[in-house]
């Protein structure tokens, strides 16, 4: 009967992920809100937040770290959404991430020796030329529990001495909690208590050296328990069978990030440094008034009673919701919010470039709908898959899969192809000339008028204030 097709699988976690989150009473994804709670009673790190963050025209950013950085470069999210930010500056994003990296970076050595890895590791950032570097590090090194805490934090002040003398803005990024999915995966509570140690250690090193820090383990996976699976439904045992709840989780396996999680990192990690984005727009059919945030509008003529016509040039693009996953588009609560007061009775839509994207009563128009589709939303999932091709080109160019018989042990077989590598250098160079001009908001049609009782066309979100 269930089909493990993309599209049908898609359809089961669509459905029954919220009804069996809410069943259980679980919130399968902390809300934005939850992320700019503050993470527990210590004080505020003595970091360089007195200057505002900002990336600036010409910033080579470098994202360095384990897998959880390498593994970024598949979604995109966080250069897209940086990236979206100060669009219109000459940005270079440079990833990193390997794999099972730690601070010592033996994971990079390849044939090599744990010193030839820490090495490698060194020479790459120095290649890159970064003026912002972006360091993530603890994960693995947790598992040696606080009895390898001291050699840690010796070995990461090491790395860090090294990482000063390119005269880089230095981000720390905490380690991420791991997610309890339930049994029959590890109970993650004890690596929980050895990951928050870390965690603590490294806000601790980053107030000691004036570096900005991120608590990724208190705000991208919540703390909360599992659901019990023997306290719903009778019959559920069949459902568990078909849509684990692990399809509602951020994680594949308690540690490793889904696309959504990594949507979820994104956000958090704007949030923190730049504070979160806000974007509205509010119109007044009786004065004509308009107000926004995060957008400007200008009206194309006066707004008649039940209809009207706005250009509307947003600051910035959105951060596109997870193709595989339009259901965070209302988890997350990311939409843009669009009021308009002072309509008569009727059922109005709201066209944004010709596309249907929202329909609602009067009442619900003066209330407020959130939008979460639209040009904007498309112009920025185009910009995310452009960042994620020059990420593969990139990476080709960095760690060419052949790499042993290119310039290893095995060169004298194929080393005469090694002249191909450099040629990724100008295809990723144009990649981000293409990306430099995607990354800017263009104005948009905004059309509102009166349509049939019976059109449900549109993503109407109801009240969205």
């Amino acid at each position: 009967m269930f089909s493990s097709s993309p599209t049908r699988l898609w359809l089961l976690r669509l459905v029954f992920c919220p009804l069996v989150c809410l069943a259980f009473d679980f919130d399968p994804v902390p809300s934005l809100a939850f992320a700019a709670e503050p993470a527990n009673d210590s004080p505020p790190a003595a970091d360089k937040s007195a200057e505002s963050f900002e990336l600036r025209d010409g910033d080579r950013i470098v994202l360095l770290g384990n897998t959880l950085v390498e593994r970024d470069q598949a979604h995109g999210f966080l250069e897209t959404t940086l990236t979206e930010r100060f669009h219109g500056r000459r940005l270079v994003f440079r990833n990193l991430g390997w794999s099972g990296d730690t601070v010592w970076g033996e994971a990079r050595a390849l044939f090599g020796t744990p010193a030839d890895g820490y090495q490698s590791l060194k020479e790459s950032v120095a290649a890159a030329g970064p003026t912002v570097i972006f360091v993530g590090y603890g994960t693995n090194e947790s598992f040696a529990g606080a009895a390898g805490l001291p050699r840690f934090v010796e070995q990461f002040n090491r790395l860090l001495d090294e990482l000063d003398r390119t005269k880089a803005r230095i981000v720390l990024l905490s380690p991420l909690r791991e997610e309890d999915l339930g049994r029959p995966l590890p109970d993650p509570t004890e690596q929980n208590e050895r990951l928050k140690v870390y965690t603590d250690a490294i806000r601790q090193l980053a107030a000691k050296r004036g570096y900005r820090f991120v608590d990724l383990f208190d705000r991208v996976i919540p703390s909360a328990k599992p659901p019990d699976p023997t306290k719903f439904l009778a019959g559920l045992d069949m459902l568990h069978r078909i849509v684990p709840l692990r399809s509602c989780a951020l994680t594949d396996d308690e540690m490793h990030l889904t696309e959504r999680g990594y949507y979820n990192l994104a956000e958090v990690i704007e949030t923190e440094l730049l504070g979160p984005k806000r974007w509205s727009l509010s119109l007044d059919m009786r004065s004509g008034k308009i107000e926004t945030a995060g957008c400007h509008a200008m009206a194309a003529a006066r707004p008649s009673g039940d209809s009207f016509r706005l250009s509307v040039t947003d600051d910035r693009l959105p951060l596109p919701f997870p193709p595989t996953d339009p259901s965070a588009a209302g988890v997350f609560g990311a939409g843009r919010t669009v009021q308009v007061a002072g309509l008569p009775a009727g059922r109005y839509g709201l066209s944004i470039g010709g596309k249907s994207v929202a329909v609602g009563n009067a009442a619900e128009w003066g209330a407020g709908i959130s939008v979460h589709s639209g040009p904007s939303f498309d112009a920025a999932e185009q910009l995310r898959l452009l960042i994620n091709r020059k990420n593969r080109l990139f990476f080709s160019r960095w760690r060419p899969e052949n790499v042993t018989y290119l310039f290893l042990f095995r060169k004298h077989e194929q080393g005469q192809n090694a002249v191909e590598i450099p040629k990724f250098d100008p295809l990723v160079a144009e990649a981000e000339r293409q990306i430099l001009v995607a990354a800017v908001p263009l104005p948009q049609t905004y059309e509102l008028k009166p349509v049939a009782p019976s059109d449900t066309t549109g993503n109407k979100e109801g009240s969205g204030k």
